[in-house]
């Protein structure tokens, strides 16, 4: 008997991507095949998103456009998984019968006994592919390190914590472990995750461990080292000296902050408003004066004046954010802001959005301007389809998926497909919309 093939569909965060590559080593211990192909697989698992509107909108087009395979003889099996199914499991089985299996985000790990009872087979051990506790899903010389689940942040815009629970922290040494494995199999860039990677280790020693984190993992000799989503009030001395004084550690900083009117602030039950964030970023200047700063900024939250945005718009002209996302607000049921009064308009939303993305734009391109002439360490990533004769490749200063690429001249076809996770200097040579053009140091 063939192995049962299997597809996952992972869609959302990188957080939502690590729980998709622990779930699959399960799937490839029990006997599972994986395929890349939604039409060659026996059973499809779609990974939701379920944090705002748009997100939850495009989980469900996508199961939507999988029970078309299924439809059509293709698939066997269609399972639904992740944090659209927990926060709406009940709704989605009445509305979607189409779906075979509905599993929450704590279930992850009973999804090939499920799935087999489902298809009436048994377990198969040891004809899938080497199970290490994960699947690696990114390329081979970058991967995320889940450091910890849920949040105990209760921003009243966000549903995370009903959705995921209270901050839980991994072991410290399970994470140096399973960081090892990951450069032991040539992982060359490490990034660490969590809804709140600043808060790491508190709910085990009462105090934030990933300094210590930092320092352990900078010991195993990778070539780079980052954190997302770091909450800006968890940005301690102590964690940007370990950034500044471990080799490996990137200087980069991805600090939400959300807003800085303090009137906005307070309703969000945010901490740092305008003053406090100038000072926050004023300090990891002095500590890491090259540092690309990251944020997440959130226009029409209920209540906002147009003084409100006028002082958002003013913060950020001057603030030197090299790269940002900025947001709309969306209404999320079971959170305290969705039953606030003065909600915003969607036209006023969209119309602030712009305003606001427009200004750091200006704000990006000045620092792109800043590193034409500079010699950067880059770690090549694939040659260009949209750009013939460039490889692309990003810096420490550009973390994968969310930021902006450096393009490789490669128009003397010195490197190639297997170049593909090595190091490299090169030379800034300009300065594109979004992105740099370099050349290679020879």
């Amino acid at each position: 008997m063939d192995a049962i093939k299997i597809y996952f569909d992972t869609l959302g965060c990188a957080k939502n991507l690590a729980d998709s590559e622990y779930a699959l080593a399960g799937l490839v211990a029990a006997g599972f095949a994986l395929t890349a192909e939604p039409a060659a697989a026996d059973v499809i698992v779609v990974n939701t998103c379920g944090f705002i509107n748009d997100a939850k909108q495009e989980s469900i087009e996508r199961i939507l456009e999988l029970t078309r395979l299924k439809e059509a003889g293709c698939c066997r099996l269609l399972a639904a998984t992740g944090c659209l199914t927990q926060r709406y499991g009940a709704e989605l089985a009445a509305e979607m019968p189409e779906i075979d299996l509905l599993l929450g985000v704590n279930d992850y790990d009973r999804l090939p006994e499920l799935l087999l009872e489902k298809l009436g087979a048994e377990a198969r051990p040891g004809e899938g592919l080497p199970c290490l506790g994960r699947v690696q899903l990114t390329p081979p010389y970058t991967a995320y390190l889940k450091i910890a689940e849920g949040c105990n942040n209760r921003c009243t815009f966000c549903a995370i914590p009903n959705i995921r629970g209270p901050l839980q922290s991994r072991p410290l040494e399970e994470l140096v472990a399973e960081a090892a494995e990951l450069r032991a199999k040539g992982v060359q860039e490490l990034v660490l995750i969590a809804q709140d990677t600043t808060a790491y280790g508190r709910d085990l020693a009462g105090r934030s461990l990933l300094p210590e984190l930092l320092q352990k993992l900078d010991g195993l000799g990778f070539a780079m080292l980052r954190f997302l989503y770091a909450y800006p009030e968890g940005i301690s001395d102590e964690l940007l000296a370990v950034m500044r004084d471990c080799p490996s550690c990137c200087h980069y900083l991805d600090v939400p902050i959300q807003h800085v009117s303090p009137a906005v602030i307070k309703r969000m039950k945010r901490r740092l408003a305008r003053a406090e964030i100038e000072t926050l970023f004023a300090k990891i200047r002095a500590y890491l004066p090259d540092a690309a700063i990251r944020t997440t900024l959130l226009v029409g939250f209920p209540g906002e004046t147009d003084e409100d945005f006028t002082e958002l718009l003013d913060f950020a002209a001057g603030a030197a954010i090299d790269w940002a996302g900025v947001f709309r607000y969306s209404q999320e049921e079971d959170t305290p802001a969705a039953a606030m009064p003065d909600q915003v308009a969607e036209e006023v939303k969209i119309r602030r959005c712009n305003q606001l993305t427009a200004v750091l734009a200006d704000a990006g391109a000045a620092w792109r301007e800043r590193l034409v002439g500079q010699k950067l360490t880059v770690l090549l990533e694939a040659p260009s389809e949209d750009f013939p004769g460039f490889f692309e490749a990003r810096s420490q200063y550009h973390a994968p998926e969310v930021d902006g690429l450096i393009y490789v001249d490669n128009a003397a076809g010195e490197l190639a497909a297997a170049d593909s996770g090595r190091l490299i200097e090169v030379v800034v040579t300009e300065a594109a919309a979004y992105d740099l053009i370099a050349r290679p140091v020879k």
